[in-house]
């Protein structure tokens, strides 16, 4: 008799073992839930994402949680540019024996560190280099680069002059735009003040940005700046000052 009672126990938790399967297996997408990482910027917003992925033709919404194609949508988003590190899950919620499922997307969206503007193109790059497309919603407040598009080894260089640049309270709040000429070298624009800064190539942004506040903190604490109308830090260890 006990060996029947303990059959029957088995038996019967093994049913419900595999009822409560059959059920979780059966679960449907009932919805989509965005989370963008709330450090990131916001060119896209949660409603369109989750737009992007009901329009990328797989089923989603009222089809078997368990059959949707988590590697493919992933594999979607991730072909947008503005968007990162995107990480697509299943979640089930239980009540009792009754289950809903949803679809969870978590994202990052890509920081820029320089926004490339000029008579044909408008577009922000990242550290790396990648492009983010502009958007009417959001708006970055960073250096913007004007003139001709530089070459890989020039941009290359200006991404890490221009992450410097945002990443100092000093400089972001004195340097606004930096023009790109045909031979690379850079004139940057400053927030007030009528004059240019000949920067030269990238090269040595660090060093060129030490001297140059220092010519801020003291020079231009005497004389002030609208005396000037160039200011170069282009040659090695010199700043030249040239009056209007």
């Amino acid at each position: 008799m006990v060996i029947v009672a303990w059959l029957c126990l088995v038996g019967v938790i093994g049913f419900s073992v595999y009822y409560v399967y059959m059920k979780w297996a059966a679960v449907r997408c009932q919805a989509v839930v965005v989370n963008i990482n709330p450090s990131s910027p916001r060119f896209m917003d949660e409603a369109e994402i989750a737009g992007m992925i009901e329009k990328s033709g797989e089923p989603i919404i009222g089809h078997r949680l368990a059959a949707i194609n988590i590697n493919k949508l992933e594999a979607r988003l991730s072909s947008f540019t503005t968007l990162n590190n995107v990480e697509i899950f299943r979640k089930v919620d239980a009540k009792g024996i009754s289950f809903t499922g949803k679809l969870i997307i978590s994202v990052d969206q890509r920081t820029p560190v320089i926004r490339m503007k000029n008579s044909t193109d408008d577009y922000y790059l990242d550290g790396e280099g990648v492009k983010i497309p502009t958007s009417p919603k959001y708006v970055e407040r960073i250096l913007i680069a004007t003139g001709t598009i530089p070459d890989d080894q020039v941009k290359k260089m200006l991404l890490k002059m221009a992450d410097f640049i945002n990443k100092d309270d000093f400089w972001r709040a004195q340097i606004e735009q930096v023009f790109i000429q045909e031979n690379g070298e850079l004139l940057l624009v400053p927030q007030v003040g009528g004059y240019l800064i000949e920067f030269g190539t990238p090269e040595e942004y660090e060093l060129k940005l030490r001297n140059l506040k220092a010519v801020y903190q003291q020079g231009f604490k005497n004389m002030g700046w609208n005396r000037y109308k160039t200011i170069s830090v282009k040659y090695r260890n010199q700043v030249v000052c040239t009056k209007k």
